[in-house]
């Protein structure tokens, strides 16, 4: 009876012991708590290739961060969700980062991207230069990155908004649809769909590439940034490497994925052109311009200064 007692006893303790051996790491460390998953929201764009790609590639486990990639097919979607806390970090624009702080979001710019922005001139409309296009309809998205990239363009040709036909056409395919249909006169389209315009005869009058301007940008909420910093800049050291895997990989390694993932259309195999990544933040001077813009068509109301709302931190520390 006593030798029973003794096992059930010693029984006990080794249970306890487990019990308690669970509750540490080896080494006597505490057991580390579940890790957060970063949500980053993305676009049908180029300049949401690094994260699909540092997604498939496995550089976001090698960089020791668990994120999940939400596709969006309208930026109305992707701020929905951000509105809803479902997102920590965004594929976005300097625009839309002001805008979501107009609305009591605390958002804050990392990096600029480097998608190119393309004016269009349509097929057989005589339309040869930005000059051309006074008096002439042009279809764009109204009060985002595409108006603000069209008012800034058509002034190098000495024209302002007044002088030229606006009309909204907020998808970018029915906006392609429209000028290869003989719809609208001009257009602005980001790549690759200013590609496909191209090939369908359509003359290119000016690009952000000329301007050197970028006011594309990735996110991430403050909140995200108080409390995973450590993650966010894993997040950015893994976009590094999929940049470099870009830069080094031939397009056939990759270029059928990404057509598949962003929902591209087939006849961009041939034409896709990526820009030179480069993870870095927007300009002073780029940023005070967007916000000037926003305040001369009364947009915003409040004050917004580059040093609050671009945080230079995370890649400061990314190696």
């Amino acid at each position: 009876m006593k030798m029973k007692r003794f096992l059930v006893l010693c029984l006990m303790l080794a249970i306890s012991f487990n019990l308690m051996a669970c509750g540490k790491a080896k080494d006597g460390q505490e057991a580390a708590p579940a890790q957060k998953t970063i949500t980053i929201g993305i676009m049908p764009d180029v300049e949401s290739i690094p994260m699909i790609i540092a997604d498939r590639q496995g550089f976001f486990q090698k960089q020791g961060v668990s994120v999940k990639i939400i596709p969006f097919k309208s930026a109305k979607d992707r701020d929905s969700a951000l509105q809803a806390g479902q997102l920590d970090g965004m594929i976005t624009d300097l625009l839309a980062v002001i805008f979501a702080n107009e609305g009591g979001i605390n958002l804050r710019v990392i990096s600029k991207t480097d998608g190119n922005i393309q004016m269009l001139g349509g097929k057989d409309t005589g339309i040869n230069s930005l000059a051309d296009l006074k008096g002439k309809s042009v279809g764009l998205s109204t009060n985002t990155i595409m108006e603000y990239t069209v008012d800034r363009m058509i002034a190098t040709a000495g024209l302002s908004p007044q002088d030229i036909q606006k009309v909204a056409i907020p998808q970018l395919p029915n906006r392609l649809e429209m000028l290869n249909g003989g719809k609208v006169q001009a257009c602005i389209l980001p790549d690759p769909l200013a590609g496909l315009a191209v090939k369908g005869g359509a003359k290119i009058l000016y690009s952000t590439d000329q301007t050197g301007t970028r006011v594309g940008a990735i996110a991430f909420t403050q909140k995200s940034l108080q409390e995973n910093p450590d993650q966010v800049k894993a997040v950015f050291r893994a976009y590094n490497d999929a940049v470099a895997y870009l830069q080094n990989e031939p397009p056939a390694s990759y270029i059928d994925y990404v057509i598949q993932q962003q929902g591209f259309a087939a006849e961009t195999k041939d034409i896709l052109k990526l820009p030179a990544y480069k993870a870095e933040p927007p300009t002073e001077e780029a940023f005070n311009d967007v916000v000037q813009w926003l305040k001369g068509k009364n947009l915003i109301k409040g004050s917004y200064e580059y040093n609050t709302l671009v945080d230079k931190t995370i890649l400061g520390s990314v190696k």
